[in-house]
């Protein structure tokens, strides 16, 4: 017995050291049979035939709807189902309200304040950035002018903190430089920006589980499938949830809950992009770093599943989102390398969506705008657009 366990431990060494060699030679290691010929036994080539396939039941070019309002209810309602957002009947209340510095070499001028919203069992960070001296005599009474509100929507990184600038991990140095400022940008045009910290970042990260699983987001996808919910779908109930409470406090806090709009790159567009497409009160879109057909993006690729809407090729594609939108202004972005939302898809998606902007009369409420690199924010490109689409220009 002691020969053969030796013989069976030099065995194993063996094919670990061939393994690794082949690994770094090659990049694969293969020790099963090959399958006979014209056979794949990759589990992505049947999903990838199915895709030939999908129906896409409600998608507008296929659901014989022709008025795009009734189209809209009917398709709202699905990607509502199939994502599992809510919206609470009452508005979250503050568990707490303080001050919240934003660093001096920063901005001298600028005010934050940070709330804790208690929203059914979820509990919602939010910071309000917005200038110290905004709150000018509206009419004799003293009334505060109102500022129109920029919800601001961080992805996978070390939290929304980026937003007004400040620092709390190594890489957010980095971060920074590629204009992750969103907050700092929305108030130099014009808006007050309300922070939000989205579900399993920074503040939200998981520290509950025992042993959380290295990716931020996973554990939460697989917990929010066995309520018959979506990551994405609290993702937007959360910004619905926020606008419920600025729609009943904002105008106290000197905001105007009538001129809501939500940006954000990579999780934080794909966060508001389906809360605007599901919730009409957001008046207008930046949607970065987010938008390309399921099939060519997080359905042919590894990574997050947090955008993974279960059964959505069975109802709509990606560029019905958009039209879920209309004919609200909507700012698609994308750099032309980003390697998870390239540009070129990022356009088709838009452009194909341009048909239900056209036949509601607002074709120019529509446009994609690229970036020079990769994944990343791109103010230099989206701002001006934005604000000229918008009549803030």
């Amino acid at each position: 017995m002691v020969h053969q366990s030796l013989i069976a431990r030099i065995k194993a060494y063996h094919l670990a050291l061939t393994r690794r060699i082949a690994l770094l030679v090659t990049g694969r290691f293969d020790s099963y049979p090959q399958p006979p010929r014209g056979i794949d036994l990759s589990p992505s080539h049947a999903h990838f035939t199915a895709y030939e396939s999908v129906p896409l039941h409600l998608s507008w070019g296929r659901a014989a709807i022709a008025d795009p309002q009734e189209w809209q209810e009917k398709a709202r309602a699905k990607l509502a189902q199939l994502i599992g957002y809510e919206r609470m009947e009452t508005p979250p209340s503050v568990v707490e309200s303080r001050p919240h510095p934003i660093p001096v070499s920063i901005s001298g001028s600028l005010e934050g304040r940070a709330y804790y919203l208690a929203a059914a069992e979820d509990h919602i960070p939010v910071t309000v950035v917005r200038p110290q001296d905004s709150r000018q005599d509206g009419d004799k009474n003293g009334a505060d002018a109102p500022l129109p509100v920029m919800l601001c929507l961080h992805g996978h990184n070390s939290g929304v903190h980026l937003s007004w600038g400040e620092t709390r991990m190594p890489d957010d140095y980095n971060k920074l430089a590629a204009n992750a400022d969103y907050a700092l940008q929305a108030v130099r045009h014009g808006y007050a920006a309300v922070c939000i910290e989205q579900s399993c970042f920074g503040e939200r990260r998981e520290k509950k589980l025992t042993h959380p699983t290295p990716h931020l987001c996973f554990d939460a996808v697989q917990h929010t499938l066995l309520l018959g919910r979506t990551l994405l779908g609290e993702r937007a109930s959360d910004v619905s949830a926020v606008i419920d409470w600025l729609q009943a406090e904002g105008k106290d806090m000197g905001l105007d809950p009538a001129r809501i709009h939500v940006m954000g790159n990579s999780a934080g567009g794909e966060a508001g992009l389906y809360a605007a497409a599901l919730d009409s009160r957001i008046g207008a879109v930046i949607a970065s770093g987010c938008v390309g057909a399921y099939r060519d993006t997080i359905g042919c690729r590894s990574g997050c599943a947090d955008a993974v809407i279960p059964g959505i090729l069975q109802w709509l594609e990606n560029d019905d989102v958009l039209r879920l939108c209309a004919p609200r202004p909507l700012v698609v972005v994308s750099g032309v390398n980003d390697h998870l939302y390239p540009f070129s898809g990022a356009a088709a998606m838009a452009a194909a969506a341009g048909d239900i902007y056209g036949a509601m009369g607002v074709p120019e409420m529509l446009c994609a705008v690229s970036g020079p690199g990769g994944h990343r924010f791109y103010p230099d490109q989206v701002w001006p657009a934005f604000m000229e689409m918008t009549g803030q220009g």
